[in-house]
């Protein structure tokens, strides 16, 4: 457990989303995309949170709206259900760089894991080290 609170969690978050967001636009690619609307599935992975706080995180959602406004694409929201869905052309390469796309995400988020582990250790080792800090 991280001992963070969902507010905190919230906040990186929402700093994760507009890190990867400035990236694109610095890089000058545009946001992923599924059968024309935004897709929230790659967005959430290369983030490193769950796809579902950018449905309940205002913040979050409000910053993707913000993004997709400047590019002049639409949510999935307000986009006409009239329109049949395109069928995607899935084939074995595409599969396996979708695979090793989600590989990546989770590599990444295992490594942010780890190395907010090391400085808690690297905190409590100076503590101890110094003598300071925790009391009985």
């Amino acid at each position: 457990m991280t001992g963070e609170s969902g507010r905190e969690i919230g906040e990186r978050n929402v700093a994760a989303l507009r890190a990867y967001l400035d990236g694109l636009q610095v890089a000058g690619e545009p946001i992923p995309e599924r059968n024309g609307r935004p897709n929230l599935s790659a967005i959430a992975i290369a983030c490193g949170f769950d796809r579902q706080t950018l449905y309940k995180n205002q913040a979050a959602k409000v910053l993707l709206e913000e993004a997709l406004g400047r590019l002049g694409t639409a949510l999935p929201s307000d986009q006409a259900s009239d329109e049949p869905e395109a069928k995607p052309k899935a084939d074995r390469r595409d599969r396996r760089i979708l695979q090793l796309e989600q590989h990546n995400a989770a590599l990444r988020a295992e490594v942010r894991g780890l190395r907010e582990q090391l400085a808690r250790y690297r905190h409590v080792e100076e503590a101890m080290i110094s003598g300071r800090g925790f009391r009985t």
